[in-house]
């Protein structure tokens, strides 16, 4: 990965990472990936490095506040981090507040500000099985009495394929040809509905077994 300010990086990895210890689907399994994605885009587009990794640290930060609300509860926690200060200017906390106030992947908005586009794609999972591992665990934590796959799956199933846009497409702000590739490669497979439900369902079962259901059912906080 691009070299980081390793103060900015040590301060992160001590009071930010942490507040995604009791998240699955949002915890640092997708911080990570989403970390990768971005910095591949600041990289492609030459933007600030560090701005980039802090935006894509902190974008779900401030889910155990609201879950709702959580992208604007990560702003805030990005915008009075007083260490960021240090590092950047008050305009650029700015624009990493409204990126990641406008980073969820079922806004039909045009983010603010590029970066906010660049977040908005990183934060999308074009694996399948990454996708159906995050979509279970949310599934599960919503809707605990609901005890089949199958009605879980059709729920997960409907609720992605709402996120096609007008062109029949999956979204995508930047159209980084990186991303598109993967975002085609992804719809195909995902939309032949057969196959995603069989991936669906490998994952259903290993998180049955494997004991990692019980605990998305009784430790992790996602929502």
């Amino acid at each position: 990965m691009t070299k980081i300010n390793r103060e900015l990086k040590k301060h992160i990895e001590e009071n930010i990472f942490p507040k995604y210890d009791k998240f699955y689907a949002h915890g640092m399994m997708h911080i990570n990936a989403v970390i990768e994605n971005m910095m591949m885009l600041a990289e492609y587009y030459d933007l600030n490095k560090d701005m980039a990794y802090v935006i894509a640290c902190y974008h779900d930060s401030g889910l155990s506040i609201d879950r709702e609300n959580h992208e604007k509860e990560s702003g805030k926690i990005l915008y009075n981090d007083m260490e960021l200060k240090k590092y950047f200017t008050n305009e650029e906390i700015k624009i990493m507040k409204e990126a990641i106030e406008d980073h969820r992947g079922s806004r039909k908005i045009r983010p603010r500000n590029f970066y906010g586009e660049c977040i908005s794609d990183s934060d999308r999972d074009f694996d399948i099985s990454i996708l159906a591992r995050r979509q279970i665990n949310t599934t599960l934590k919503c809707y605990p009495n609901i005890k089949t796959f199958d009605v879980h799956f059709e729920r997960c199933y409907e609720y992605i394929c709402g996120r096609i846009n007008a062109s029949g497409v999956f979204n995508l702000w930047t159209n980084n040809p990186t991303l598109i590739k993967r975002r085609d490669e992804f719809q195909k497979k995902y939309l032949d509905k057969d196959y995603a439900r069989k991936i669906y369902k490998e994952e259903w079962d290993k998180a049955k077994n494997d004991g990692t259901m019980e605990k998305i059912l009784n430790y992790y906080e996602d929502y």
